[in-house]
């Protein structure tokens, strides 16, 4: 099922419309198991996560059966609500900032918190909120810990339940305590894209919950509307805590030292970490710049154990790409390294020499380090480039041996522009605290692009292994904002800077 284009992989396991058929169709889905995030992430403090809860894709499969549900009862005279239809609770008036738990004066006072029930042979429920959270059905619920009582409902469903005063369409449940959220039966935030729901201010309910209980609970993606025009997905990659999967990603990639990788490949292809800092401003920081284009070239430098670099280029935000093989619609093309910061973007098609020389080391003869350092020891930032091969690469991690008081520099070939979602795009990063608000602008600035969450990072090269990089909740800023772009970082000269 997971295709080979990274687009399609975001959804994965559990695309709309498949979830759409599964539910409403009764058609059986195969589907690939997802791994569970472990509770510990590495380079963070613990991450508390509830153990009853199914991972996102079954949890999506679930409840997108549970809608395409028809049934008169359940059991023997229970209410539908227990096993059919979902339960949706629209998010509370007072703006993002309010909790999406509260409980409205006027529900304290009638004794019950009203709900939507939406089913795929009812009319559409009609929303005033395009975000807000699923209920889990009562059976769950009970078996989480989370019990609740029906109060009133939508006859006949609700079997010998009272009508809700006020509007006979809606559920009544028992009131939850606003104190304790981790006691209410919630099961997913979801946001309706159907209606203008933004991803925004669902990941701000998923931290608000995380923030009050330690547990994440999953965003869903929902289109909400009437019979088979409802269904909810899940995106693994458009969660809060996917962060801490990356950093694993990137720990691991970053102690890899193989020298090829499957298909006698350079090791660069499955192993080390590709980054890049772009600095931010009135542009989009993942296309090219106009001298990177005419080149040819994007300058990056490769991170790895045994390449001992423990500098960036300079102090402001950037992005790190994902290995060379991962899926990607638009792969990205290692043209040549250097061992050293080599000024790629003055040289002629960025991996020639002063002299309009074009051709690679190898082409020259240079095929080892030490011919490498016979010809440019004395000024290695003029050197010749080394070519994309295996046993270049394997120069460029001996000569990495000897100049290592900086930062390497790879020439990646360059890619059109404004093809965000194309790129195999892993995280944004800073190295320094000053550096943080330029890459939440660029995350909040990805965002608006593209509808979807790419982490902001820290990276320092200098730390042991395992720490080099962390990731924090409370950093996220430019993908809970719900409003205007951030704010102009206060360095916004140096980061302007590319």
């Amino acid at each position: 099922m997971l295709s080979t284009i990274w687009q399609a992989a975001r959804w994965r396991a559990t695309p709309v419309l498949l979830m759409s058929l599964a539910a409403c169709t009764g058609v059986v889905v195969d589907r690939e198991p997802v791994p569970a995030v472990p509770a510990v992430p590495v380079g963070t403090s613990a991450a508390v996560t509830s153990t009853s809860r199914l991972p996102g894709p079954d949890l999506a499969y679930s409840i997108n059966r549970r809608y395409g549900q028809t049934p008169g009862k359940c059991f023997v005279a229970s209410p539908a609500f227990d096993c059919s239809g979902v339960m949706l609770r629209p998010a509370p008036a007072g703006g993002a900032d309010t909790a999406f738990w509260q409980i409205g004066a006027d529900e304290v006072n009638a004794g019950y918190a009203r709900l939507s029930y939406a089913r795929r042979d009812l009319p559409a429920v009609n929303l005033p909120a395009s975000v807000g959270f699923v209920l889990a059905d009562r059976p769950t619920a009970a078996g989480n810990g989370q019990p609740y009582d029906y109060v009133c409902g939508k006859a006949p469903l609700a079997q010998s339940l009272p009508p809700c005063p006020g509007n006979a369409d809606d559920v009544g449940v028992s009131l939850w305590s606003v104190s304790n959220p981790s006691a209410l039966a919630v099961q997913a935030i979801y946001y309706d894209v159907a209606n203008g729901g933004q991803l925004s201010q669902a990941l701000r309910y998923q931290k608000q919950y995380y923030d009050a209980t330690g547990q994440w609970i999953p965003v869903l993606k929902a289109t909400i509307g009437a019979g088979t025009a409802t269904a909810f997905g899940f995106d693994e990659r458009d969660q809060l805590d996917w962060g801490f999967a990356v950093i694993r990603d990137l720990e691991a990639r970053h102690a890899d030292t193989r020298m090829t990788c499957p298909g006698n490949t350079p090791g660069y292809n499955c192993a080390g970490v590709l980054i890049r800092i772009t600095g931010c401003g009135p542009f989009h920081s993942w296309n090219p710049t106009q001298n990177s284009i005419d080149r040819n070239g994007v300058s990056f430098s490769f991170a790895r154990v045994d390449m001992l670099m423990n500098l960036t280029h300079s102090g402001g935000p950037g992005v790190i790409m994902r290995e060379l093989q991962a899926p990607t619609q638009y792969p990205l093309t290692w043209r040549c390294a250097f061992p050293v910061n080599a000024g790629t973007n003055s040289r002629p098609s960025s991996c020639g020499t002063a002299n309009q020389d074009l051709r690679l080391c190898d082409a020259r003869g240079i095929t080892t380090a030490a011919l490498w350092r016979t010809a440019h020891g004395a000024a290695p930032a003029a050197g010749c480039g080394l070519s994309p091969s295996v046993e270049q690469f394997a120069v460029l991690k001996e000569l990495r041996q000897t100049y290592n008081n900086a930062h390497n520099e790879v020439v990646i070939a360059a890619w059109p522009q404004n093809i965000p979602e194309q790129l195999p795009i892993e995280a944004w990063f800073y190295p320094t605290p000053d550096a943080r608000p330029g890459a939440q602008y660029i995350q909040q600035d990805y965002m608006e692009m593209t509808g979807h969450f790419m982490p902001v990072l820290q990276v320092v090269l200098t730390n042991p292994a395992g720490t080099i990089y962390s990731y924090h909740v409370e950093d996220q800023t430019g993908a809970t904002n719900t409003g205007a772009l951030l704010a102009a970082p206060d360095n916004w000269a140096a980061c302007q800077s590319r």
